[in-house]
């Protein structure tokens, strides 16, 4: 298995990584997570040397994005979507391609990492951002799955407020996807 960069021509494979970890029988035709893999590259918030596959041989078996995000007038990163093939699941690729992007992400010099997910990102120094008066939107769920992984400890405490992600996050109406 190896990590590397997210290249255009890995962008078929990358979405069906992404189908794989993500497809339900009630999966949207509109929305799903398959489909930033080819929204990313167009949006503002874009960052390549930020978007890594996983590959075993010539086959993409992970993706994950970071791009530009910020929580009022803090800039910094979101983290997603994150997501590797069935049959490769629970082999540490997901750790693996969650640690490359931390790395990246603190080379490049960003402040903090958000997203929204589960407790699986507690091992990688996420912690909630209910805490710190960070919000993703109205709804109580989503706010409870809002998490924030700080870089540089001296913005801790000083950034509040709501996480706007890039504009590929966001439907015609403004709408979080």
């Amino acid at each position: 298995m190896e990590i590397k960069t997210f290249e255009p021509s890995c962008l078929h494979g990358a979405k069906e990584a992404l189908r794989s970890a993500f497809y339900h029988e009630n999966s949207s035709a509109l929305f799903n997570e398959w489909e930033f893999a080819e929204k990313l590259p167009a949006s503002d918030g874009y960052l390549p040397e930020l978007c890594v596959i996983a590959s075993d041989g010539e086959k993409v078996v992970g993706y994950n994005a970071l791009t530009k995000a910020r929580i009022g007038s803090a800039q910094g990163l979101a983290l997603g979507p994150l997501g590797v093939r069935k049959e490769y699941q629970n082999t540490g690729i997901g750790s693996a391609l969650v640690k490359e992007c931390v790395k990246r992400a603190e080379r490049s010099g960003f402040p903090w990492i958000a997203l929204l997910g589960g407790s699986y990102y507690s091992r990688f120094g996420f912690e909630s951002g209910k805490s710190y008066g960070i919000t993703v939107s109205e709804n109580a769920f989503d706010n409870e799955h809002l998490q924030i992984l700080f870089l540089d400890e001296s913005v801790r405490g000083k950034i509040s407020g709501r996480l706007v992600y890039c504009d590929a996050f966001y439907d015609a109406a403004g709408n979080l996807l």
